[in-house]
């Protein structure tokens, strides 16, 4: 059943607006209010009194702790209080809440607790029902308060557990019921309303829709899902096994306790060597020197210092992760947990430095085994120890490799093997124990059929199904692809050491920017106008990291057109570059905020993409911007990849995607390049829209790839609380 759309005014949209950037103001008033402070009882000088500048570190800890660990704490249930399961209109007081507490969610710790034994703690302390037992390896979960997860429960890596979704102008909430004993595969999708009853399973890369419910014991798969007679075999022995006992359960909490604490310090060491040397030019010779290093050296130190850190620390945790199925409860559990996040870390402070040839040593050092000529992106949630990547394999953006699997109070990790001159796509999956065959493709979203993918095949979907042939990627000669020449080599290793430091340069330009102004402001004669200046100061630093970006991309590619080149020619190398500094700088400071307010299609416009008017957006998965055309009204999901551009057989081709006006396309899904989402569509979450395909105005889609779903409308409900009875029928 879908509702009629509504489509907000433009004076609801302006006042959402209005109470957004409020609440933004605000959380940056509570971050920068202890350095305010620090910087006005000083008066804004700290190089005459100060040889170490302590309490200015000592402020910037209180601002960090403060706001990441006990904020959402105290906010997050006066938030959802109130908020059960309904549809609302979008831009709506209850939409406001809802988008706040993700914003909050967003800059808490979930990400560094999940998969520990604390996760299901500070889960209840923000408003959840969790049970006894639970491992719970994901972050992502929006709506704590209307989440229900029973005892001895297990959630694999990557999974979305969203209770609410934009869609037609409507939020639609619903609780997401996890029951006692029933098992979440990683990256699956967990819409509003969705229930796995007692002892039931979800496979990898599967979604369970807006009110479908996966009976007792029963066992689903893919995207859409359909029961399955088993998963795989290792989850079905972990299940079968039962829990494991609770022996030494307070020294495991404390243990990760402990944990915690080390990634804490870590994240903040990093950036010690960077900004002491930052902190000593400034002293000896002013701020104009001290922004240069900023630009030119402290970057790169920065970027050693986390590798260096995470390497070490990964070495000193877990040297070598065992094969086999352990206890998660245990001391190797949490010292699993704990390289895992270590490898976590590395993605977010040093996103730029992946898919890169930098990214091969990277990995080498952490302990996997890469043959000569590998392409490696932002993979998730590799077992370094147990990977094996073949010459000239790839791996694209957002895929999964060989991830450890939890059920039943246990994890196994397994030895995992990319073939030579494979290829797995974007946002695929690859359990651990896979091994796929020399010059094998696992598409996009599309997990294998089973350990052993044969060479040379190819697959797609969830469940996946067997391409009879695959599409000419051209003539490229080999030293464009496989085989480069030396010259070019170089040329790409000068870009990419430009790729990986620039956004911290950025970054760090702009803080010490900040600073300066603060400093500046600390002067004034009332010690209000600092406090009311720096969150303006804070966002003004983020615009301009924005801006430069923008700025960047026209300066080093102009715009975007459709276009097929070869991995090593000098466009890609370009194209790469924009990429990463837009991922690594434009979002973590300016764009990720701005996600779900009318403030995001607008910064978006400044890179090139075409996006039509009261667009609510969810996502900032876009890189060639210019090819990016989205229609008025349309809401795009969180996660949703609007992929522009494919690397099949190392060529790359791009071309235009677009959603047309008053489409709503679900999260976690990927629309591939050329293909079309039609005027008023509805499409599911974790669906794939493939190459070329065009759906037709007013239908709706489902799956990985899509399939039609049968459609009613209905009447339009009142915007008090609305019961959402069911999914769309299949």
């Amino acid at each position: 059943m879908r509702p009629r759309p509504l489509r907000p005014g433009r004076a609801r949209i302006a006042v959402a607006g209005l109470a957004q950037a409020a609440s933004i103001y605000l959380l940056l008033f509570v971050l920068t209010l202890p350095l305010v402070t620090v910087f006005s009882w000083a008066n804004g000088d700290f190089t005459s009194e100060d040889a170490l500048p302590l309490r200015p570190v000592l402020a910037v800890l209180i601002s960090y702790f403060g706001v990441r660990w006990l904020l959402p704490v105290v906010l997050a249930r006066p938030l959802a209080a109130g908020i059960r399961a309904g549809r609302y209109p979008l831009w709506g007081a209850t939409y406001l809440r809802l988008w706040a507490l993700s914003l909050l969610l967003s800059v808490s710790p979930l990400p560094a607790l999940s998969g520990s034994p604390l996760m299901g703690r500070y889960l209840r302390l923000l408003g959840a029902r969790i049970g006894p037992r639970t491992t719970i390896a994901t972050g992502v979960v929006p709506l704590p308060a209307l989440l229900r997860i029973g005892a001895d429960a297990a959630i694999g890596y990557g999974v979305t557990l969203r209770a609410w979704r934009v869609a037609d102008g409507w939020v639609t909430v619903a609780p997401i019921d996890i029951g006692p004993r029933a098992y979440v595969g990683a990256h699956a999708v967990l819409e509003p309303g969705a229930r796995l009853a007692a002892g039931a399973g979800l496979g990898e890369q599967s979604v369970v829709g807006q009110g479908e419910v996966v009976p007792p014991g029963a066992r689903w798969a893919g995207s859409p899902p359909a029961p399955v007679p088993t998963l795989d075999p290792h989850v079905e022995d972990m299940l079968r096994a039962g829990g494991t006992t609770e022996h030494g359960r307070a020294r495991h909490v404390a243990a990760a306790v402990l944990g915690v604490a080390f990634l804490e310090l870590l994240t903040l060491a990093v950036l010690v060597p960077g900004s002491a040397l930052v902190w000593c030019v400034w002293l000896a010779w002013g701020s104009g020197p001290a922004v240069a290093v900023t630009l030119v050296l402290a970057a790169p130190l920065y970027v050693l210092a986390v590798c260096a850190a995470i390497a070490c620390a990964k070495r000193l945790v877990l040297p070598r992760t065992p094969v086999g199925t352990h206890p998660v409860r245990s001391a190797l559990g949490v010292r699993k947990w704990l390289s895992d996040k270590l490898l976590e870390s590395s993605l977010t402070f040093t996103n730029s430095l992946y898919a890169t040839l930098y990214t091969v040593p990277w990995l080498r050092l952490l302990g996997a085994r890469i043959g000569p000529g590998a392409e490696v992106s932002t993979a998730a949630h590799l077992d370094p120890d147990l990977l094996t990547l073949g010459e000239g394999s790839f791996v694209a953006d957002m895929a999964g490799v060989g991830g450890a699997t939890f059920a039943g109070g246990r994890v196994t990790c397994r030895r995992t093997e990319v073939g030579r001159r494979a290829f797995l796509g974007n946002a695929a999956y690859l359990p651990a124990g896979t091994r796929t065959g020399p010059g094998s493709l696992i598409g996009v979203g599309t997990v294998p059929p089973g350990d052993d993918v044969p060479p040379g095949t190819s697959w797609l979907g969830s469940p996946a199904i067997r391409l009879p042939q695959r599409q000419s990627s051209g003539n490229f000669p080999e030293e464009l692809t496989f085989s480069p020449t030396r010259k070019a080599v170089r040329r790409r290793l000068a870009i990419e050491y430009l790729r990986a430091t620039l956004p911290a340069s950025l970054l760090g330009a702009a803080t010490f920017l900040f600073l300066l102004a603060l400093s500046a402001v600390a002067r004034a004669p009332s010690r209000a106008i600092p406090l009311f200046l720096a969150p303006l100061l804070l966002m003004a630093s983020g615009l301009a990291v924005v801006v430069a970006c923008a700025l960047l991309k026209r300066l080093v590619i102009g715009r975007y057109r459709p276009r097929t080149e070869p991995l090593w020619s000098w466009f890609v190398r370009r194209s790469e570059f924009v990429t990463g500094l837009y991922e690594a700088a434009a979002v973590p400071v300016g764009l990720a905020p701005l996600t779900g307010t009318p403030f995001l299609p607008p910064a978006l416009r400044l890179f090139g993409a075409r996006i039509g008017r009261r667009t609510w957006l969810g996502t900032t998965f876009l890189t060639e911007f210019d090819l990016v055309d989205i229609g008025d009204d349309a809401a795009i999901g969180a996660g949703v990849s609007l992929q522009t551009h494919l690397f099949e057989d190392r060529v790359m081709k791009m071309s235009k995607v677009t959603v047309q006006a008053g489409a709503s396309v679900g999260s976690r899904s990927v629309v591939l390049y050329d293909g079309v989402v039609g005027e008023g569509v509805w499409l599911d979450a974790l669906s794939l829209v493939m190459k070329g395909e065009y759906l037709t105005p007013g239908t709706a889609w489902r799956g990985i790839p899509v399939q039609g779903l049968a459609l009613r409308v209905g009447a339009r409900p009142s915007p008090e609380l609305t019961p959402h009875p069911t999914s769309p029928a299949r």
